[in-house]
């Protein structure tokens, strides 16, 4: 019996370490550097007239302001971090980050939003597909949330 009790909370320990450490190897969520490609000021002349955002600027320090027409003062301000970042071979670099809302009091829930965005390999074009569900699969020009940015 002794050895039935030590064999099950054998298996027990080793279950949670198991699966502790799987856990720990997951991406970790990041802050833009100083240099991030990201950042910067990004404008769109044609969405002045739509209900896209005419001008969006995207700060190192995780704040996002966006803008109904590129040559408007006013914004709504949020909060981003990058959960993941890669380069593919012809030198885009593709981000998923996540926008929340920072403003502390709010009376109405704002949602996540999940984004996956593209910059082109000269760092001037900035396209992006947003979701509140999840991050997007892939950019899909078709997507009702698809934009297009250029950097200013």
């Amino acid at each position: 019996m002794k050895v039935f009790t030590f064999v099950s909370i054998l298996i027990l320990v080793l279950a949670v370490l198991i699966f502790t450490g799987s856990c720990a190897t997951g991406k970790k969520a990041s802050m833009a550097q100083e240099d991030e490609v990201l950042c910067g000021t990004w404008v769109n002349l044609d969405y002045d007239k739509t209900w896209k955002d005419g001008k969006i600027i995207i700060k190192p320090d995780g704040t996002y302001n966006e803008y109904d027409r590129s040559d408007s003062n006013g914004a709504g301000e949020w909060g981003y971090t990058i959960m993941n970042k890669w380069t593919d071979s012809d030198g885009n670099t593709f981000y998923k980050y996540i926008v929340k809302s920072i403003y502390k009091e709010e009376k109405v829930r704002t949602p996540t939003w999940y984004y996956l965005a593209r910059i082109d390999n000269t760092g001037n074009v900035f396209e992006y597909v947003d979701s509140a569900l999840d991050f997007p699969f892939e950019i899909d020009l078709e997507h009702p949330n698809y934009a297009i940015h250029y950097r200013q």
